[in-house]
């Protein structure tokens, strides 16, 4: 599963998990840190959750049967383990860098 996955079944997911938890769509979105309207969007399947809402949604709601289940249990782990990953993918060789003396 590589990032844009984990962000297509989590948005897939997501009005099962807001459900689950016992949340209206205001009450999600503000936990989210998202308009309603970008949650009802997402929940429709006309767009999906972005990195950063994917990350939240793992992270505040792990203990949901329909994020366990999608994720084996390991909602937190697989998170870490793509961000850990993306970070190592993106970086350059080290390349000495000449101080320059303030004045």
């Amino acid at each position: 599963m590589d990032h844009y996955e984990l962000r297509k079944l989590v948005s897939k997911k997501l009005k099962l998990i807001r459900v689950e938890s016992g949340f209206n769509q205001s009450q999600m979105a503000s936990i989210l840190g998202m308009s309603k309207k970008t949650l009802v969007q997402i929940e429709k399947e006309r767009m999906i959750a972005n990195w950063t809402t994917t990350v939240a949604v793992c992270a505040l709601f792990p203990q949901t049967d329909t994020l366990n289940s999608a994720l084996e249990g390991r909602p937190g782990e697989i998170v870490s383990e793509m961000a850990r990953s993306r970070v190592q993918d993106q970086r350059l060789p080290f390349q000495s860098i000449k101080k320059i003396p303030l004045e």
